[in-house]
């Protein structure tokens, strides 16, 4: 950092004149918010918006054809993909399906080998443009260990050509998104991996970009710390944001995603609304629990022809039953009490993202897939 030449930011440019900042050093909290809103408006200007006829709205990112190689990998095998204004959509995959390289792409950092890419307007190769309207948050945080909280966003600032008369706001509204405040005075080798996770989202938004691409930003944060960043990222989409998440926390994926893209050998094999990838996907288990004779009852399940799938979850037995009409299963519960077992648990769970996602890649690499 300290060999670093420290150099002026510009502020923001409107048709090739500089934006006056004389006279604007001690202006309100008030003014300096409006100035920063006129300021994003002629930034909203100078970039110009891709709007087709889809009725899903607006579209902020369009891949098309996409390949990717690495030596003698293909990690991304002619991928197509839109992603729409204020949607957050989720990328499913096992390691190295190519859901990074996807992100990275996207974000300007690598090239792809074929295909085309369009970002809010703005081909790859227009990669200052682009920068200026994304935000990309990695999987493998980066962070300035010698800095203070504030002083690490307030780098990333003057790097993001903020204008000076609006950056502190910036940085202070940064902190209070995402909750960081607190710690503006804290060096940043002292946060939390929760804490880091937080600092880099900022980081990440901190010039408000309309296509924000996250790379498993769950990845080590507990149950709380999780809730705490859907709340986030809900917010930010509320503020018209479009979001991608990259994560293999399946559950909060399906509880914020309007869509998700299952990626499988560099493929994008399927893409859908979550809630219809899940109920068409999805499998339905029943879930049962004898007292007693649970090994016996777990062997009188596998002699069925109508089940499958059956398997140990702690106490309980989960399996398939084909059919899955209700008269069905109180066919089944009645036999299984007529047969001396003492069932005190029988019951239907729902299809999950989790099941469907499985379902997916297996069909997707041949396999035979029950959903019933």
């Amino acid at each position: 950092m300290s060999n670093m030449p420290s150099r002026p930011t510009q502020p923001l440019a409107h048709d090739g004149e500089r934006v006056s900042i004389e006279g604007t050093s001690d202006a309100s909290l008030a003014s300096v918010t409006e100035e920063r809103r006129l300021a994003e408006e002629r930034v909203k200007q100078r970039n110009p918006r891709v709007v087709t006829s889809d009725p899903s709205g607006e579209v902020v990112a369009q891949v098309t054809a996409v390949s990717k190689r690495f030596l003698g990998t293909l990690a991304l095998d002619d991928v197509s993909l839109k992603l729409v204004a204020g949607e957050m959509f989720g990328l499913v995959g096992p390691n190295g399906a190519g859901k990074t390289t996807l992100l990275r792409i996207l974000a300007t950092l690598i090239p792809p080998d074929r295909g085309e890419v369009v970002v809010c307007g703005f081909r790859l190769n227009e990669v200052k443009k682009i920068r200026g309207v994304i935000g990309f948050m990695p999987d493998v945080l980066g962070v300035y260990d010698d800095m203070l909280v504030r002083e690490y966003l307030e780098f990333f600032a003057r790097a993001s050509s903020l204008p000076p008369t609006t950056r502190d706001y910036a940085v202070r509204e940064t902190m209070q998104a995402v909750g960081i405040e607190h710690l503006a005075e804290q060096p940043v080798d002292g946060l939390s991996r929760g804490m880091k996770q937080r600092l880099c989202l900022g980081r990440s938004i901190l010039h408000k970009p309309r296509l924000l691409l996250l790379d498993e930003p769950a990845s080590g944060l507990d149950p709380l710390a999780r809730l705490e960043l859907r709340e986030i990222l809900r917010s930010l989409q509320r503020q018209g944001a479009t979001i991608v998440i990259s994560s293999h926390v399946l559950e909060d994926l399906a509880d914020m995603c309007d869509r998700i893209g299952v990626v499988s050998r560099g493929r994008l094999i399927c893409v859908d609304e979550t809630k219809n990838l899940i109920e068409e996907q999805g499998t339905r288990r029943l879930r049962v629990r004898a007292l007693g004779k649970g090994e016996e009852l777990f062997h009188h399940l596998k002699a069925y022809t109508q089940i499958d799938g059956v398997r140990w979850d702690n106490d309980h037995i989960l399996f398939r039953l084909g059919g899955h009409q209700e008269q069905d299963l109180s066919d089944l519960l009645k036999e299984l009490v007529s047969k001396g077992f003492p069932v005190v648990s029988f019951y239907e769970e729902p299809p999950s993202l989790e099941s469907a996602y499985m379902n997916v890649t297996r069909a997707g690499e041949g396999w035979e897939v029950a959903k019933s």
